[in-house]
């Protein structure tokens, strides 16, 4: 399909513009003693997110450039990638969010479960599924769950990302042509919807833990005793 048929294109200039935003803010450090307080959560949870931006971005970056080749099967991986890492963002956003809830046993809990969990490695915190983060992100965003499932049937060996993607029956000769692009318009379109919504969502997420960060840390006993005069 030539770029100017593309329907999509303006979706996919969007998600390009989602993507250089990344791009320019991806942080290259977080000091811990410039965060100023005795706990760990601060800390542990910048490290998660800070990750995650750099995560986003790549597969954001290529995403786009796979949209742009009409590659839509790599596509899908990385964007089902995205969802993935925006509802991990916000299920970070949302403990930070309901932080009063836990103890700083549990919120440590929680946390090292994202920062050094792993299903490999049985001496390590055992990792949050990702299902997890997908059901809880639904029921903030209800359809998110539904947009993941149907990024699945792209990304696995189903008929949509096999058969569907690169082969086409001609009834009247009894032939199955194979190749790039039968599906361009559908796939293209249903692809750069969803990675726009899974860049909107990360963003958001990303943004409003910046916003609750300050008030977090005033919650906190600060390293120096002169400056916690009033800290719990």
């Amino acid at each position: 399909m030539s770029t100017e048929k593309r329907p999509w294109a303006e979706d996919l200039a969007e998600a390009r513009q989602f993507t250089a935003a990344l791009s320019a803010s991806l942080p290259s450090k977080v000091e811990i003693a410039a965060l100023g307080v005795l706990s760990k959560a601060p800390f542990q949870l910048l490290t998660i997110r800070e990750a995650l931006i750099w995560r986003t971005e790549e597969l954001a970056r290529n995403a786009c450039d796979a949209l742009e080749k009409e590659d839509f099967a790599v596509t899908a991986l990385l964007t089902r990638g995205i969802t993935e890492s925006a509802a991990m963002t916000w299920y970070l956003m949302e403990i930070l969010e309901q932080r009063a809830q836990f103890t700083p046993a549990q919120l440590n809990e929680k946390l090292m479960r994202m920062f050094g969990g792993s299903k490999k490695w049985p001496e390590t915190p055992t990792a949050i599924n990702v299902l997890t983060y997908v059901k809880r992100m639904d029921k903030k965003l209800p359809g998110f769950e539904a947009a993941y499932n149907s990024l699945s049937e792209y990304a696995h060996p189903n008929w949509l990302g096999v058969s569907g993607l690169y082969s086409k029956i001609d009834r009247a000769n009894f032939t199955r042509h194979f190749g790039r692009g039968f599906r361009a318009e559908l796939a293209g379109g249903e692809l750069t919807r969803a990675l726009v919504g899974g860049l909107m969502a990360f963003d958001y997420a990303y943004n409003k833990i910046a916003d609750d960060m300050p008030m977090f840390l005033t919650e906190l006993k600060k390293i120096w005793p002169d400056e916690n005069t009033s800290a719990k």
